[in-house]
């Protein structure tokens, strides 16, 4: 964020709340209290690994307010994880991303302005039909890295949680929020600072019968140990190259007798036909022919995933699958930039995440891997990879997170 835009914001919020429609209670009614809220919603527009990683949020909103009604307004394109959501009342898909084309697989971001107003209007619906909102939680979880973006949006205070900053400053009661820690701890501090008292930080998978029969119909008959390779990412800088997959997967059907299953959205299409991948001998290609919630069930099947920096490993992580993850981030980059795996490493599951040792050519001096195509990451090599999965596969799950 630029300082003109930094400084003009407060001017830009105040227009903002006068002119997005109205959706709380009126002032008079006192909700200073976190016990006292009664209709809450969380607004959450990020992508898939960071939409697994909001479950516990959930869980712990409706543990703490039992009787409340709780909305979610979630990314359209994560709706297969929410949709058998047992902690919402109510599930509103926002549009907030273009299509995906040419090294955009998530899309671009629509305006954050239209989809603040979008968001607003459809929490004036929801309070039409169902009575005004006490608390809005989010959208802002992850930018800017180092300041309290989550309670400074504009949804957010007009949403009534500046009421609940307010009385914790007169009690005394501390709202700091330690950033550098992973994604789900800081998610939780966020309902601590608004009052709540989380007691549990387990991811969750959400998955129907019906996804389960097709798990089991399309990997039930695989011998052990499965093996799922997910070759995809959000970012071409974040993709190991599928040669090297293929060629580690290879090894271990060979000493392992594994059964290898590969998994990926369409976008990792395209990855799997232009390698050997393709020709695997006796694998399961479910490259964009499951839903995310058949991915789900299928990940609940399988011994170990070996995937990129991207949902598939945080779903893997909330169906106690053990992860091999390769990280594009180097071990001389920034500890706690949103690329790093300090913040988002496969959470309470065992896990190895390879990264390689230092930043080359041009990234060399800075945050992170900041190359168009796959650059830092190439420094992990299929020995690296092979060591951790037979390390995984021979282990007993302890969990390393």
């Amino acid at each position: 964020m630029g300082w003109a835009s930094w400084m003009t914001r407060p001017a830009r919020r105040l227009v903002a709340r006068m002119l997005l429609p109205r959706f709380t209670r009126p002032r008079l009614v006192r909700t200073a209290s976190f016990s006292d809220l009664r209709h809450v919603a969380v607004v959450h527009w990020d992508n898939l690994g960071d939409a697994v990683l909001l479950g516990p949020v959930l869980r712990e909103l409706r543990r703490a307010l039992p009787e409340a009604r709780i909305v979610l307004i979630h990314n359209a394109r994560n709706a297969g994880v929410f949709a058998h959501c047992p902690y919402v009342d109510q599930l509103i898909p926002q549009e907030v991303q273009g299509p995906p084309g040419p090294g955009k697989v998530h899309g671009d971001q629509i305006d954050s302005r239209s989809s603040v107003f979008e968001a607003a209007r459809l929490l004036r619906r929801v309070a039409s039909d169902h009575g005004p909102i006490d608390l809005v939680v989010g959208p802002d979880w992850l930018n800017p890295v180092y300041t309290d973006s989550f309670f400074d949006s504009t949804l957010f205070r007009a949403g009534g949680g500046w009421r609940l900053l307010r009385e914790a400053a007169r009690s005394g009661r501390s709202v700091r929020v330690e950033q550098r820690q992973h994604h789900v701890a800081r998610n939780l501090d966020i309902l601590r600072a608004l009052g709540a008292a989380p007691v549990d930080d387990q991811l969750e998978l959400w998955t129907s019968d019906d996804e389960k029969e097709t798990a089991a119909r399309l990997v039930g008959n695989l011998t052990s140990p499965v093996v799922t390779v997910s070759p995809g990412a959000g970012a071409a800088r974040r993709q190991w190259p599928a040669e090297r997959m293929a060629e580690v997967a290879r090894q271990l059907v060979t000493d392992q007798r594994a059964s290898v299953v590969l998994v990926g959205g369409p976008d990792a299409r395209p990855l799997v036909d232009g390698s050997s991948l393709v020709d695997l001998p006796g694998a399961t290609d479910l490259v964009g022919r499951t839903s995310v919630g058949e991915l789900a069930a299928v990940l609940q099947r399988s011994d170990l995933l070996i995937g990129n920096d991207s949902g598939p490993i945080h779903l893997a992580a909330a169906a106690g699958t053990p992860v091999v993850e390769v990280s594009m981030h180097p071990m001389d980059g920034e500890p706690w930039i949103v690329n790093s795996p300090n913040r988002y490493h496969p959470w309470r599951t065992p896990s190895v995440v390879l990264r390689p040792e230092g930043a080359v050519g041009d990234c060399m001096g800075a945050k992170t891997c900041r190359g168009p195509e796959p650059h830092c990451i190439l420094g992990v090599g299929v020995g690296d990879v092979l060591r951790a999965a037979r390390l995984l596969l021979q282990s007993d799950r302890t969990v390393t997170s």
